[in-house]
């Protein structure tokens, strides 16, 4: 595979489970609880629920380290509060994650800025198998403009699934930067 094609969104084969909703509800909870980091700091953390059903975790910054300037746009785009969930559909394949999650998700920065501001957020490709589990609890769905198309060509019916099963009603496309 080429870099490019690394990098391409689409829908990517994925490990259908059972226990899908179970998968999904320890993302979220280790979403919504602090971690020790390296610097033996609580962090917040973003959490990918990969294809093959693993969670991978990402420390998020502490608040006191973000630019005001970024803060602000961050708070401008979800208010701090009160805090949310927010469930994510972007581009999850491991290898383009591995090899470098920003390509993969671009806005993942922002994604890591929600969750500093105490949102708890989740990510995953947004297969049928897993769109209800991944959006059940959300407050907010975002979904990454480049895996729109996959997403659509896999269930038609994607959007009106996933209001169903969130809590709130916002579904807003990311444009990828």
């Amino acid at each position: 595979m080429t870099e490019k094609d690394l990098f391409t969104p689409r829908m990517p084969e994925v490990d259908v489970r059972p226990e899908i909703g179970s998968v999904f509800s320890h993302a979220r909870a280790a979403a919504a609880q602090t971690h020790a980091g390296e610097d033996g700091i609580e962090h917040r953390q973003v959490i990918i629920i990969t294809p093959g059903r693993l969670l991978i975790a990402k420390d998020c910054p502490l608040v006191g380290d973000i630019p005001t300037e970024q803060l602000a746009r961050l708070s401008e785009l979800v208010p701090p509060q009160p805090s949310i969930n927010i469930a994510v559909i972007a581009y999850t394949y491991l290898d383009a994650l591995k090899t470098d999650i920003r390509r993969a998700i671009p806005f993942f920065d922002f994604l890591l800025g929600f969750a500093a501001l105490g949102h708890t957020v989740w990510v995953f490709e947004g297969h049928m198998s897993a769109l209800t589990a991944g959006c059940r609890e959300a407050d907010l769905l975002l979904v990454d403009s480049g895996i729109l198309p996959a997403l659509e060509a896999n269930n038609p019916d994607w959007r009106a699934q996933a209001l169903q099963a969130m809590r709130g009603d916002a579904v807003k496309l990311i444009a990828r930067l």
